[in-house]
């Protein structure tokens, strides 16, 4: 069946999906980084916008993707442009110096904009069963095994150094393919394409090129979901291993905003968010607790979803870029909206929250077991049967913000069923009630529910109190912090608003300067220049 998102969340995606189906979308525009019929933002990144909507579409489903006026062009027309030797985009010699320092680079961008092709054309092939799709994914994936000898040269080194590491560099472009190489080794069976993600997963970090701070935050944790995807293959190997390096470097050390995402450069002191960075930090979250088990990774996801995305996401439901805040202490929050992204985030922002939708209720493997990991409204469901999740007001309106939710679940066979609820960091007295009044407590973290008959329904409730906690998700607070620090309920950061001397507690509003950090007296806060 299909899952279904509701709630706060379930909006977003919808606005989100919505968004593409906007008259700016029109199959001219989607694929002039292919035939290049016109001019417009980044058409030298070949395959990156055609991509992206490609994937977007294969990710909402047959049925619906079906219905957008480009689909069937871009189905048709995407392969009829891919190259002899595999790639999209103009001619270039990959065995060349790299072009990057150019004042309109190709080499580099052609290599990101292949890299969102590739598992856009796996996904596409999925979805939609057209053998052309395949035969042009197995194309370019052959072309980054040719290109191998050019692009992880270790005699080359400084050259790809000197590349830089935004949005044209090396370390952005060339890494991300790992991705596609993966999936299209599932399509196929082939190893070819499992070797060449692991050649490139070795080189990356022999050479330093997972080294922090970078100037693409997007790029880099492209990268990581490759890692990710080798270690879902590859359990024994060091791939998991390199990926929570870079997890714990990015935490550690400081990139992740005290709202759960990240900068557009993992720079410290840049003044803009990026919506793409935000995507790729929530799937690479919720793929990490997939392979792990891991809670923290969930409470990252729930971070960046209930607030990252929600207030980088615009009006007209795509994501881009909004202003960041600095006070003395660093990051104080986000300023105005700057600028939506169509040319990137607008897709990859859709297709995380499509990819979310696979999260909601997971199957525990060997089990028999159905796992609900985050508390947010969805239905969804297997052979075996369906669930809904959907919250349903407070409780009580104890000041602690106590929060109640309604689980269904409705059984397809003749077998029980167990369902494990998780219980979130930021939930207290968590109680789960059946309908005959027998309560379910928590135990290290999770409730176990058996499901014996056809039909079960079930409340669940918590307190939801407000707590405080540092810029570095820290519970306590030090002389070394200011006395500056975030104010959260449930989820959510609660915006502290300066009106004057006073702070005026409230939720956040995408017309307003939103200022995340609370202190006892007036403090400036202010974007820097860029």
């Amino acid at each position: 069946m299909e899952t279904k998102l509701g709630g706060r969340i379930g909006a977003m995606q919808a606005r989100s999906q919505n968004r593409l189906w906007g008259s700016e979308f029109d199959e001219k525009f989607l694929i002039a980084d292919l035939d290049f019929n016109q001019e417009r933002w980044f058409t030298n990144y070949s395959g990156d916008i055609s991509g992206r909507f490609l994937e977007c579409m294969a990710l909402s489903g047959k049925e619906t993707a079906g219905s957008h006026k480009a689909l069937a062009y871009m189905l048709e027309n995407i392969p009829e442009n891919q190259r002899e030797d595999g790639h999209f985009g103009i001619e270039m010699d990959f065995g060349g110096p790299i072009d990057s320092l150019e004042e309109v680079p190709r080499m580099m961008p052609i290599l990101w904009g292949n890299a969102r092709m590739l598992p856009a054309l796996v996904e596409a092939w999925l979805t939609f069963g057209k053998e052309a799709l395949l035969e042009s994914a197995k194309k370019l994936g052959d072309f980054y095994l040719a290109v191998a000898k050019d692009m992880a040269d270790p005699n080359r080194i400084e050259e790809y150094r000197a590349s830089g590491t935004y949005a044209p560099g090396y370390a952005t472009c060339y890494f991300p393919a790992m991705e596609g190489l993966m999936r299209l080794y599932w399509a196929t069976g082939q190893e070819k394409y499992f070797r060449e993600a692991q050649r490139m997963a070795l080189f990356r970090r022999e050479y330093g090129f997972d080294s922090l701070p970078i100037e693409h935050s997007h790029g880099f944790l492209c990268s990581v979901y490759g890692l990710l995807l080798l270690a879902w293959e590859d359990r024994e190997g060091e791939w998991l291993s390199m990926a929570q390096r870079d997890w714990e470097n990015l935490v550690d050390g400081g990139y992740v905003l005290p709202s759960g995402g990240l900068l557009e450069k993992a720079v410290h002191g840049y003044a803009l968010d990026e919506g793409c960075s935000q995507a790729d930090w929530l799937r690479v979250n919720l793929l990490f607790y997939c392979l792990t088990e891991q809670s923290r990774y969930l409470d990252m996801a729930e971070r960046v979803l209930y607030n990252q995305m929600r207030i980088n996401q615009c009006e007209a439901g795509g994501f881009g870029h909004r202003r960041v805040l600095y006070d003395a202490h660093g990051v104080a929050g986000y300023g105005k909206y700057h600028a939506e992204a169509v040319w990137c985030c607008a897709f990859h922002g859709a297709a995380a929250l499509l990819n979310l939708k696979s999260c909601v209720l997971l199957e525990e493997g060997g089990r028999g077991t159905l796992q609900i990991p985050l508390l947010l409204d969805f239905i969804a469901g297997n052979d075996r049967a369906e669930v809904a999740f959907q919250e349903c007001g407070s409780a009580g309106g104890t000041a602690a913000g106590r929060r109640k939710w309604k689980l269904s679940v409705s059984l397809k066979g003749e077998e029980a069923m167990t369902i494990r609820l998780r219980v979130p960091d930021w939930a207290r007295d968590f109680q789960v009630c059946g309908t005959g009044g027998e309560a379910v407590d928590a135990k290290d973290g999770w409730v176990t529910l058996q499901v014996q008959d056809k039909t079960a329904e079930y409340t669940c409730s918590a307190n939801c109190p407000v707590y405080v906690e540092n810029r570095y998700f820290g519970r306590s607070i030090s002389a070394e912090d200011g006395y500056s620090f975030l104010l959260r309920q449930g989820p959510d950061l609660l915006t502290a608003r300066q009106k004057g001397a006073a702070a005026v507690i409230e939720g956040p509003d995408d017309g307003m300067e939103a200022v995340y950090v609370f202190r006892p007296e007036a403090v400036k806060a202010e974007p820097v220049d860029f």
